[in-house]
């Protein structure tokens, strides 16, 4: 019983934009998810508190940009990360740039793979 890992967070909301020359609310349904940059400050506490709590794999979602980003999201305590709004701004190559500078990252570092990363922040 219970959950076999956890996604925190992708997004929060509903939040509303509207329109100051015609008084309309922005986007079609009204009310929509905030996602991307914005929310990643409270992705990486929500990752650091369930990696507090509990011992199932973390994925961390919000606001991903680079790698440094994904060291956050690790250190914090999350075992993988999902990107989605940054695709939408640099499309699949984000992917590639991330994996090359997280690979370096690590060559620099004292650690030997993205595993040893994970939970660092609460050591």
């Amino acid at each position: 019983a219970g959950a076999d890992g956890l996604t925190l967070i992708n997004s929060l909301g509903p939040g509303m934009k509207i329109d100051i020359v015609t008084g309309n609310p922005i986007l079609a349904n009204k009310f929509g998810g905030m996602s991307g940059p914005a929310i990643k400050p409270i992705a990486v506490r929500c990752v650091y508190d369930a990696y507090e709590a509990t011992d199932i794999p973390i994925v961390g979602v919000g606001g991903i940009r680079n790698y440094a980003d994904v060291v956050e999201f690790l250190y914090a305590g999350a075992s993988a990360v999902q990107i989605g709004t940054s695709i939408m701004y640099e499309g699949p190559d984000i992917f590639g740039r991330i994996s090359s500078d997280l690979e370096e990252f690590i060559e620099d570092s004292e650690f030997d793979s993205v595993k040893d990363m994970v939970g660092f922040a609460h050591k």
